[in-house]
């Protein structure tokens, strides 16, 4: 570009009324708001109809322990022969690699923790009354769905306003700071773990940070397109050596690499290979940045200010909901899990919801310690078990876990797998936000792997609600690689479905690698499936509806609650049979609604 031509551009831009930027910014952040108030409004009346319960108040939000009435004790006992013999053969043994020692304490969860209490009210998901419409929007692309890409494009349009109305970026590089500088108590709201944001609209904060990481790349490229627009033209000017000298624009470079780390050393390659990296470089720069750009420019100061108390507020409920407590570690081979035990901690969390765990051992290493992981909840609430955790074999933290757990200790009894440690728990986060499992008709969970404890926690919890759950039909779907991985968690499951008195439970596990097995027919308990190949969803799924009218004896149903969580390729198949199911039959039975929790976020 040529001089002669910046400066027509700026004589032309000169004798053009400039519009008034700190207002037309102001308007852009307005209309942001305004799209979040609507979210809001539209989950309103689920919101309410959660929180008309008083017990919801207590519930999904600090961790805390209560006294708990032990129960009488269930006498059931896993047989061998429950088992198919392959590589390993299950011997029925009752020792600690089993997910469960004893089956004794498992009739605690049918003491029904809310007897007497009032049916929950149900309110239908917005996605009911658009099926059509919501159908295309949970269509994925790339990792994304639907929704959220025209999301981003809206939001996307918003701060194109702000940029490019009635300005040049090569002659008003201004624009671009204003714009960027609006944007950061968005991304700082979008990165918290405790999000104002999440609250309102009902979702977990991992389900925001597609925001956050959207709204961040935008930033970085405004923050150098400001730049190189302000060296460009003080280059042309011969002011650059100038300028540079000055302490304001020193600070605005400061901003710039900070922001400049934080993009370039978010990228997913970088957070998968070398997390602690991306982690430092992310705490680092989000506090330098605040100052730098204060001392850059006074007009920052009010959008740093707002950055500030959600940043700050955030970690003051982050002390709030953290614990430190003993808890017990084991290893399940079959599974390749670490199981976590912590009995101080018995109340405070809902079904599908996950903490994040930091073992505070040097056994974990040098910074071992000092690394936080989230794990979902595998337990349900109010039992004297306490909180249990399914620590999945996944990376170089939850392999020394593993190993730790592995290592025999003495106790009373001797020698004996697995070992006390102290943790620091923190949460209750994310869950099904104000969606009331208890309000549906019937439940179906389809899992994979590890991402079976979000199914145990939901039907514990639905089991233990006994008659003020709606809920008459529970089907597990459970996807393994290996058949062993049915040993450990087989008394647990069969416990759940002897149990049950207001609902129907079956358990169907699904197998992919081929195994060399007996001869001899496996025997189950009744309720409990186990096969080979991917389960038909579409199949279960209407099995599932069909049995929920039938239990409806006429009376109006409330729908079909399905919960995924595990790998994105499981989540997107259960998302394409629940979008493309018969429209006729979902209204028979009320609807037919999906809470996803995929691994990888």
């Amino acid at each position: 570009m040529s001089p002669a031509f910046f400066a027509a551009a700026t004589t032309a831009a000169a004798a053009a009324p400039a519009p008034n930027q700190k207002a037309l910014i102001l308007h852009a952040d307005i209309l942001i708001l305004a799209v979040i108030a609507c979210f809001t409004l539209f989950h309103l009346p689920r919101a309410i109809a959660r929180f008309s319960d008083k017990s919801e108040w207590m519930q999904g939000h600090i961790f805390h322990s209560v006294k708990v009435e032990p129960t009488r004790a269930t006498n059931f006992k896993v047989e061998a022969s429950y088992m198919p013999t392959s590589d390993k053969t299950y011997t029925g043994s009752q020792d600690s690699h089993s997910a469960y020692s004893s089956v004794t304490y498992l009739g605690q969860f049918s003491s029904l923790k809310y007897a007497g209490a009032p049916a929950p009210r149900h309110v239908p998901m917005l996605s009911s009354f658009i099926h059509p419409i919501s159908s295309a929007l949970c269509h994925r692309m790339n990792g994304y769905s639907v929704g959220q890409i025209l999301l981003m494009a809206g939001y996307l349009g918003i701060l194109f306003y702000g940029s490019f109305y009635e300005s040049n970026p090569f002659t008003d590089p201004e624009r671009a700071g204003y714009v960027i500088t609006s944007q950061i108590p968005f991304i700082y709201a979008f990165a918290t773990k405790n999000n104002v944001l999440g609250f309102l609209v009902g979702v977990g904060y991992e389900k925001l940070n597609f925001l956050h990481r959207f709204v961040g790349r935008i930033m970085v490229i405004g923050a150098n397109v400001h730049a190189l627009g302000y060296i460009y033209k003080w280059t042309l000017a011969s002011e650059f050596t100038e300028k540079i000298s000055e302490p304001y624009v020193r600070w605005g470079f400061v901003a710039l690499v900070c922001f400049d780390l934080l993009g370039f050393l978010s990228v997913s390659i970088v957070r998968s290979t070398s997390y602690n990296l991306f982690f430092t470089t992310h705490a680092v720069s989000l506090v330098v940045f605040l100052p730098a750009v204060c001392y850059h420019e006074a007009a920052c100061i009010p959008y740093v200010i707002a950055a500030s108390v959600l940043y700050g507020l955030d970690h003051v409920c982050r002390l709030i909901k953290t614990r430190f407590t003993s808890a017990k570690i084991r290893p399940l081979p079959e599974l390749g899990v670490t199981r976590v035990e912590m009995p101080g901690l018995n109340a405070g969390w809902r079904a599908g919801q996950h903490v994040r765990l930091r073992v505070l051992s040097s056994g974990m290493g040098l910074w071992g310690w000092s690394e936080c992981h989230p794990f979902t909840i595998a337990s349900v609430s109010r039992t004297p078990e306490g909180m249990v955790l399914m620590c999945k074999k996944a990376g170089r933290w939850t392999n020394k876990l593993y190993s730790m757990a592995s290592t025999p200790s003495y106790g009373e009894g001797g020698k004996e797998v697995g070992r006390n440690v102290s943790v620091m728990v923190e949460g209750p986060y994310g869950g099904v936000g104000h969606t009331v499992m208890s309000s549906y008709s019937g439940a179906m969970f389809v899992v994979g792997g590890s991402g079976v404890t979000f199914a145990l926690s939901a039907a514990q919890d639905l089991i233990s609600s006994g008659s003020s759950s709606r809920v008459k039909v529970i089907e597990i779907v459970w996807t393994v690689q290996d058949p062993s991985s049915l040993t450990p968690m087989l008394p647990l499951l069969a416990s759940l479905v002897q149990q049950s008195t207001s609902a129907r439970v079956k358990v169907s596990v699904f197998y992919t690698r081929a195994i060399p097995i007996s001869h001899d027919e496996p025997f189950f308990p009744p309720g409990i499936t186990l096969s080979t190949g991917r389960p038909k969803i579409g199949r279960i799924l209407d099995s599932v509806i069909g049995e929920t009218v039938s239990s409806g004896n006429g009376g109006s149903l409330n729908g079909v609650f399905v919960g995924v969580c595990g790998p994105a390729a499981l989540a997107d198949n259960v998302s394409k049979v629940v979008k493309n199911f018969d429209s006729s039959v979902r209204k028979a039975v009320g609807g037919v609604e999906l809470h996803e929790e995929v691994f990888g976020w």
